[in-house]
């Protein structure tokens, strides 16, 4: 597919916007929709037949709320496969897990070995950044395909709940509104993470000082004129 059909150029903002930096990333082995969800959030096109890919990025200036957020994407390889040599696989994927603020974990509610891929991916993130309270989403695609289902909507709130994450089933090609959901949310939740780390940082800079001598001798010099008055 030619990448001139993806995105529109990233639209200017006025100098005095406050815009947000979100890192995405999508993961889930191949043949679960992960590209065609990044597509059809970010030109409301659903797009059936991709090419295997080697790792897309993603970048688009969104509105969300109220908040303008310069969003980046990362489309993963689908090259996990529930195999003995999975830990590699795994590995090859550090650098991305490191980078992102946020993750999508993909199956495809029509392919039960996708579903199982979700909870090593979960592990493997926790074990890349072991104290980060990074925001995961868990989402089974293809939820129109009732004829082909394999994996019931219940079984992936039950992973959901068992790994603490949230959990949200959607049809890329029929239900556009609900990939947006998806993707909004995680922005959302990625917005709120960066919002109490800056405010962290900002309430443990400012460090009270000590008063000054001089202050305290005007106080009290202050005082004693008062207390004269009133005499």
């Amino acid at each position: 597919m030619s990448s001139h059909f993806l995105l529109a150029p990233i639209q200017e903002c006025p100098a005095d916007y406050f815009v947000k930096d979100v890192k995405l990333a999508v993961l889930g082995t191949g043949s679960v929709g992960k590209s065609a969800m990044i597509v059809r959030y970010l030109t409301r096109r659903f797009i059936g037949d991709y090419e295997p890919n080697t790792g897309n990025l993603y970048s688009r200036l969104v509105h969300v709320e109220d908040d303008q957020i310069f969003l980046q994407i990362q489309d993963t390889p689908g090259c996990i496969e529930l195999q003995e040599d999975i830990p590699q696989m795994l590995d090859s994927l550090s650098r991305c897990l490191k980078w992102a603020d946020g993750f999508l974990l993909v199956y495809s509610v029509t392919d039960y070995h996708s579903y199982q891929s979700i909870r090593p991916l979960y592990q493997q993130i926790q074990k890349s950044r072991p104290d980060s309270k990074t925001p995961v989403i868990i989402v089974g695609n293809k939820g129109d395909l009732t004829h082909a289902r394999q994996v019931a909507a219940k079984e992936g709130l039950q992973l959901a709940n068992e790994l603490g994450s949230v959990f949200l089933e959607i049809s890329t090609s029929d239900n556009c509104q609900g990939v947006c959901d998806v993707f909004h949310y995680l922005c959302k939740e990625v917005s709120k993470l960066h919002s109490c780390g800056s405010g962290e940082k900002r309430r443990s800079s400012i460090i009270p000082r000590p008063k000054s001598p001089n202050m305290q001798d005007l106080k009290r010099r202050f005082r004693q004129a008062l207390s004269y008055k009133v005499k």
